[in-house]
């Protein structure tokens, strides 16, 4: 059975992955360079994996993973519509995507804080996708001009 503060561990990592998939899925058309293109590709199926295993985490205590608003889903689309409207440029799409891993490590930081007592293994796969979303800023970086 899982605790309060494992799904609420669980759900933000569930949304965090999911976000991560929605934004690549949004820049992806705007992105001219093929580096830029394969490394979101990867990162895609990488979220798509990390998505699945806290699924069934969710799952495996006959529950069901929290959705996002539509609200929510509309409000980042329009944002990177509006942010992409007038420059698509290859470090311009990287800066996006460095923000919004920032912004996923972050919410995922808040929620282990304010769940200390979630299972460790939730815990643990939360840093997990903290770790990538690392790696992911660090990849992008090499997009940015000097």
């Amino acid at each position: 059975m899982l605790t309060s503060a494992d799904l609420a561990v669980l759900n933000e990592a569930y949304r965090n992955t999911k976000t991560g998939l929605e934004t690549i899925n949004t820049v992806i058309g705007k992105v001219y360079d093929e580096d830029l293109a394969l490394d979101l590709n990867r990162q895609a199926v990488r979220f798509l994996t990390l998505e699945d295993k806290v699924t069934d985490r969710i799952r495996e205590a006959s529950r069901r993973p929290e959705q996002a608003s539509p609200a929510g889903k509309a409000k980042l689309w329009t944002s990177i519509q509006a942010s992409t409207l007038l420059n698509t440029s290859t470090e311009h799409l990287a800066e996006l995507m460095i923000e919004g891993n920032a912004k996923g490590i972050t919410d995922l930081m808040k929620a282990l804080k304010a769940n200390k007592g979630a299972r460790k293994e939730y815990c643990e796969l939360a840093e997990e996708i903290m770790d990538f979303e690392e790696k992911n800023i660090e990849r992008l970086k090499s997009y940015l001009r000097d």
